[in-house]
């Protein structure tokens, strides 16, 4: 088969690295310069290029992008982390269509950042579906998914671990369908399905007046390699790595207040609740603040 793939991140280049070992790659699609290219993931463009496949970088509704297809003549067009929509012309240009890996277990959380959510959200169960794409945002119908658990203690960056294996089974076990001559196709019940919006960093500030499971659920959920959950001490800022749960009781403290610190840990009232922050980053010490008031 001949695939033109188009993605981007860890997740795009462990599919794109299984779509080379049963498939012909005839060109891939990176996103435009991203900072986070090559930085914070690995890069399907020093993929491509490495590998001296035919290669830019795009949109999904260039025109560029669009002339790029046609000429590569791919059976298939295959998506992972691709965050631009993909025009209906260009899906008619493969044969067999297009299909998208998406981390969550659709109709669940469509849309973007969608681990960051669905841990954000207090999920325990998450995973990655196959589908095709159709008009919409992930709602085409379904190829394959599987599911995996999450622990408390675990957060976006163990999930990730856990992922990158399950991109190149899934790319693996999707392709030999289509090899086959025979693919799977269930459509997705709309009736189940949410959607969320992309995050910024700036939606990682810590409100102390939530529970304190919401602000666990918040750290694990923007934790490395994400920007991380951040607060402020005497107007600096705070970033909050690791945390875990004291207690969900209430207390007479206010929210935000540092009951106790020390060198391993610090004990911070929540709305209800008190979180134990385990893993921090801030210039001095984090000892230093005990008696301190977050937030402030």
């Amino acid at each position: 088969m001949r695939v033109v793939f188009l993605g981007n991140h860890t997740v795009g280049v462990r599919a794109l690295r299984a779509i080379n070992e049963s498939a012909e790659v005839s060109g891939v699609i990176a996103h435009p310069t991203d900072a986070e290219d090559g930085v914070r993931y690995e890069s399907v463009f020093d993929l491509a290029r490495g590998n001296a496949w035919n290669c830019i970088r795009g949109k999904g509704r260039d025109r560029q992008t669009l002339e790029f297809v046609a000429a590569a003549k791919p059976d298939l067009l295959w998506i992972t982390d691709f965050r631009y929509l993909i025009p209906r012309e260009m899906v008619a240009l493969a044969p067999c269509g297009a299909v998208n890996l998406h981390p969550s277990l659709l109709p669940a959380y469509r849309g973007r950042a969608s681990i960051n959510w669905a841990i954000l959200k207090g999920e325990t169960k998450l995973g990655l579906s196959g589908h095709f794409v159709d008009e919409a945002a992930d709602s085409g119908d379904l190829i394959e998914q599987v599911s995996y658990e999450v622990r408390e203690d675990q957060d976006v960056g163990d999930c990730l671990n856990i992922l990158y294996p399950l991109y190149t089974s899934m790319t693996n076990k999707i392709l030999s369908y289509f090899q086959s001559g025979s693919v799977p196709r269930t459509p997705q019940d709309a009736s189940r399905a949410t959607v969320y919006p992309a995050r910024k960093p700036e939606d990682g500030v810590i409100d102390w007046g939530q529970a304190a499971r919401s602000i666990l659920n918040l750290v694990r959920a923007v934790a490395a390699p994400y920007p991380g959950a951040f607060t402020s001490v005497n107007g600096r800022k705070l970033t909050v790595w690791k945390a875990r749960i004291v207690t969900e009781a209430g207390s007479n403290s206010r929210p935000g207040e540092v009951i106790e610190a020390n060198d391993r840990e610090t004990l911070v009232q929540c709305g209800a609740g008190v979180l134990a922050l385990t893993s921090v980053e801030m210039p001095d010490q984090i000892h230093k603040i005990d008696g301190c008031r977050l937030g402030t």
